[in-house]
């Protein structure tokens, strides 16, 4: 972690709830050591962090530190608290989570990106920050110097590897040369490889040209351009409307997907004109028969398609129910 000047912690503000346990201050804190981890489930490199912030808090809560998330928000639907309390459930988080559902949190703290971890001595100053996805060896001597300047003695031994856990495999790990994260509603993608150009919130007919670029998103069928992603409209003549991508280097595919209305929402996943083969499906996705498909029960990232060594394909997202949504490709 990076020293920083030390200034007095930001009381936490405009907290909509708190999952795990009763509502915390910085205040009724003071004597123990915080570890502010500013996340957001839809962010791969937060969710890859998860198990250090639940090693740390195993092993060194007894002297004292206190792991607190507050989970921010990068997509609309992740300001719902039933999402935020699936998303806990779904990655095993025990730790005091607030829901920062306005992201007051995340800017009293001075945060531009995720994750973002902060930490706080006995007395509620500032001491430490780290920006974007560590490893337990990142945090780890600065949480027994703080833990010590309070009068703790930790006598166990540094962590020489970070923790096993399924996340890693489940989501796969950032490589050198790995395929983009690719967000396509209009608050981010200019453009999609389309030759046409998409009026916003907006049903558009989109001619898919047949070839297609290497990491660039193209799209098939009738949708509607949206501020965070793309909405399928039901009524075109497309038989197969898809999200495609021709992605140069992945062992994991994962995809922000979601629904219209709330409900379940299927999808589709093709892999070079082909459903996927046993051994090619990720965790959240499943054949039925010799068809490939993923059910999409709420708003989340879904690892539809993996493989033992990184390697280069076209993959197709298909809808199969009217209410599909489709948000982000994310790689590792």
């Amino acid at each position: 972690m990076d020293i920083i000047p030390a200034s007095p912690a930001a009381e936490f503000r405009d907290v909509s709830g708190w999952a795990n346990s009763d509502p915390v201050s910085i205040k009724g804190l003071k004597g123990r050591v915080i570890l502010l981890d500013c996340w957001t489930y839809t962010c791969i490199f937060c969710l890859r962090t998860i198990p250090v912030m639940k090693r740390l808090q195993a092993k060194y809560g007894k002297y004292g530190l206190q792991v607190i998330q507050a989970h921010s928000f990068e997509y609309h639907f992740a300001t719902d608290h039933s999402n935020i309390k699936r998303a806990i459930s779904a990655y095993g988080i025990a730790e005091p989570v607030a829901f920062d559902t306005k992201n007051k949190v995340w800017e009293d703290y001075g945060n531009m990106y995720w994750p973002r971890h902060v930490l706080i001595d006995h007395d509620g100053f500032v001491r430490y920050e780290h920006a974007g996805y560590g490893g337990i060896s990142d945090f780890e001597d600065a949480v027994v110097e703080l833990l010590t300047e309070a009068g703790q003695k930790p006598i166990e031994g540094r962590d020489e590897n970070d923790p096993q856990d399924p996340i890693y495999d489940m989501y796969g790990m950032h490589f050198y040369g790995m395929a983009p994260e690719i967000c396509i509603g209009y608050s981010r993608l200019r453009r999609f490889g389309n030759n046409q150009t998409l009026k916003p919130d907006a049903a558009s007919v989109v001619m898919d040209p047949g070839s297609h670029d290497t990491n660039v998103v193209y799209l098939r069928g009738k949708w509607i351009w949206q501020r965070e992603g793309v909405e399928y409209a039901p009524g075109g003549k497309e038989h197969d409307p898809a999200v495609i991508m021709n992605y140069n280097s992945a062992t994991r595919v994962n995809c922000i997907m979601g629904s219209a209305d709330g409900k379940p929402a299927k999808a589709e996943i093709r892999l070079d004109g082909s459903h996927l083969k046993k051994d090619q499906l990720g965790r959240h996705s499943h054949l039925e028969g010799t068809v490939s498909l993923v059910d999409i029960q709420w708003p989340f990232i879904y690892n539809v398609a993996a493989s033992e060594k990184p390697e280069m394909h076209e993959i197709e997202i298909i809808p199969r129910s009217d209410n599909f949504v489709f948000y982000t490709f994310v790689f590792g």
